[in-house]
């Protein structure tokens, strides 16, 4: 038995047991438009709209958060980790540090204790090695299922 927070999962992340929270990296800039993003946004319109609005709003205040999305089956957790996306991205530096903010601030809001599960989230679209959040998860103690396609 291993003492780690991370429990490897091989298989789809939206077929996550409801009630959980589906934890994605994201931009700051509103667009879910590349990658898994794609994916969220394909399934859960509503909070895409959502998180769109609060971008819009907070855009220059909200890398190294979280913003909540609670939905029908899931609540969505938008890690704000880079400020743009793209060839703009913020560097492995930056976007770990704020990796390590945002499950933080993931973790304070989690007040009921949600099963969290996630893709390797900031290895994709954002460039950094899977190795690298992984640290900063198991540092921090965060439990969390991550999936990988089979």
């Amino acid at each position: 038995m291993s003492d780690s927070s991370i429990t490897n999962v091989v298989g789809d992340l939206f077929a996550a047991p409801e009630g959980s929270i589906l934890v994605q990296a994201c931009n700051t800039k509103g667009k879910w438009g590349a990658g898994i993003a794609l994916a969220f946004r394909d399934r859960f319109p509503e909070q895409y709209e959502q998180y769109r609005s609060h971008c819009a709003e907070n855009q220059d205040n909200l890398v190294g958060t979280c913003l909540l999305l609670p939905g029908q089956n899931y609540t969505i957790a938008c890690l704000f980790t880079s400020r743009n996306f793209g060839r703009f991205k913020d560097s492995p530096t930056q976007i770990l540090a704020a990796t390590k903010s945002a499950l933080q601030d993931l973790m304070r809001q989690n007040s009921e204790g949600k099963a969290l599960h996630a893709c390797r989230f900031n290895s994709g679209k954002f460039g950094v090695p899977w190795e690298r959040t992984a640290r900063i998860i198991e540092e921090l103690g965060v439990a969390m299922s991550v999936y990988t396609p089979a």
